[in-house]
């Protein structure tokens, strides 16, 4: 039988086995999806596979993330024309490190003609330094509740946030208020503030269908908020 199972798999398409995004239950099942994406191994990760795109949408998680923060994004997002990836990383390691893994994944890609990024947290560290590296391709970066200015990142990765852009790069900061957000009020200053003038930034408000606009939630607020005609 474990014969006939492992020669099923070897046959299989890989397009059969990975991961779809519209499988994922942001309702009742919430918790179980979002722990289908964080099993994931390390790298980036087509969610819809089946589906042919010029442009590419993809989402890269911070650190902690249970996976789940993202469903109900991610399914508002994307579109026709829209093919959604989920990058999956070692947020252990310093974010220097694996950003050439990234611009691996991404170089490899042919025919793009619109990449985004959504960087939420940890991730938008990591978005952020992708700042310079891509070039001719339109590309927007969203980075959530990002710590860009964070000292502990400087201290111990000697993280420091990208000076200039490529032209053919948006860039876009989408900022929690910081009492509100568990990740940030305990700090005595705001981590998400640079000195960055080539950037659009939006601060978020207090609530979010009648909650209080925290963390995790702020990518489904800018979700439903993000304009990416």
């Amino acid at each position: 039988m474990k014969f006939y199972l492992l020669f099923a798999l070897l046959i299989t398409p890989l397009e059969l086995l990975s991961l779809n995004l519209y499988e994922l239950d942001p309702d009742k099942e919430y918790l179980k999806s979002g722990q289908k994406l964080m099993d994931l191994d390390f790298g980036l990760h087509d969610l819809e596979a089946s589906q042919i795109g010029k442009e590419i949408l993809i989402s890269i998680h911070g650190r902690d993330s249970r996976g789940f923060e993202w469903i109900y994004p991610l399914q508002t997002i994307d579109s026709e024309v829209t093919k959604t990836y989920f990058f999956r990383w070692d947020t252990t390691k310093c974010p220097q490190k694996t950003i050439l893994i990234l611009m691996k994944e991404i170089s490899a890609m042919k025919d793009i003609e619109k990449i985004t990024i959504l960087g939420h947290s940890y991730g938008g560290i990591l978005s952020s330094l992708l700042l310079n590296e891509i070039e001719a391709i339109e590309t927007e970066i969203h980075v959530i509740a990002a710590p860009l200015g964070s000292s502990d990142l400087k201290k111990y990765c000697g993280y420091e946030h990208p000076t200039s852009k490529n032209n053919n790069v948006s860039y876009y900061q989408w900022r929690t208020i910081k009492k509100l957000d568990y990740a940030f009020n305990s700090f005595d200053y705001d981590p998400q503030l640079i000195d960055f003038k080539e950037s659009s930034v939006v601060r978020l408000p207090r609530q979010y269908r009648g909650k209080r606009l925290g963390h995790l939630w702020s990518i489904s607020w800018v979700a439903d908020n993000i304009n990416l005609d």
